[in-house]
């Protein structure tokens, strides 16, 4: 089972959800993904640790604050840091600008979040304990992410730039798809999507994708709960892929065997 015991670095590290129906979404991804929760209190706005069966932190997920029922109802996908400072002024030498700057969470860690020079928003995670994912790659834990971007090419060097990667093209036809994959070696932390004709009216964006052990059952449970299947079954070499959206409006994927 892929455990995670410390901070993962220039790799995403966590996804967390920002929702106008807190109770429908606790219920929807507790069902779907297996999850049990813990309310953090009313002083970190409610943000909610979910946690698999096993115990480990999976995700999070917390009610809009009042202000701000205007803003998307959005999974965000965190890139882990050991200087979230120093990872800002990446940012914004390569084309990135901030929407929230760097700050403390107490006791936890550091964070911010940032727009890539395409618009599409991500977060930036400085573990101080709290290492985001304790947990990948199993049933109801994260498994990939990817960004959707108008130029693949140009967004991917953005990311390798900032976080010390390699990106690489893929050989799929009628797509163009890049992967990111440290300038060390080993393997993938992300992909990165071209956007094409069929991506009209969209802002490039970043999708979180979570692994299910039966993709049809999940289906049944997404459905019943309000959700709205956007593309897919997709069959793929490491799984069949849904993408889907909330009843809230949350945009995610979803992975079975």
């Amino acid at each position: 089972m892929p455990l995670i015991d410390a901070p993962q670095l220039h790799r995403p590290c966590w996804f967390d959800l920002s929702t106008s129906d807190f109770e429908a979404a606790k219920s929807l991804y507790g069902e779907l993904f297996g999850w049990s929760y813990e309310d953090m209190g009313a002083a970190f706005g409610h943000y909610t640790i979910a946690r698999t069966p096993n115990g480990r932190a999976a995700a999070a997920m917390a009610p809009k604050m009042p202000g701000q029922e205007a803003m998307p109802t959005v999974w965000t996908v965190y890139w882990g840091t050991a200087d979230a400072d120093a990872t800002v002024a990446r940012i914004e030498a390569n084309g990135g600008r901030m929407m929230v700057p760097p700050m403390d969470i107490p006791g936890s860690g550091r964070m911010a979040v940032a727009f890539d020079p395409e618009g599409a928003v991500f977060g930036l995670w400085q573990a101080a304990p709290f290492i985001g994912a304790e947990i990948e790659g199993e049933p109801g834990a994260m498994c990939w992410c990817e960004v959707n971007s108008r130029n693949a090419a140009s967004n991917g060097a953005f990311y390798a730039s900032v976080f010390d990667l390699a990106s690489q093209q893929l050989d799929m036809p009628g797509t163009v798809y890049h992967t990111l994959t440290p300038a060390t070696g080993g393997e993938p932390v992300c992909g990165v999507m071209q956007m094409d004709e069929h991506w009209v009216g969209i802002s490039p964006n970043w999708l979180p994708y979570f692994a299910v052990e039966h993709l049809d059952r999940a289906n049944e449970i997404f459905k019943r709960h309000g959700g709205v299947f956007v593309a897919g079954p997709i069959p793929t070499p490491h799984g069949r892929v849904m993408i889907a959206r909330d009843g809230q409006g949350a945009h995610l994927a979803y992975m079975g065997p």
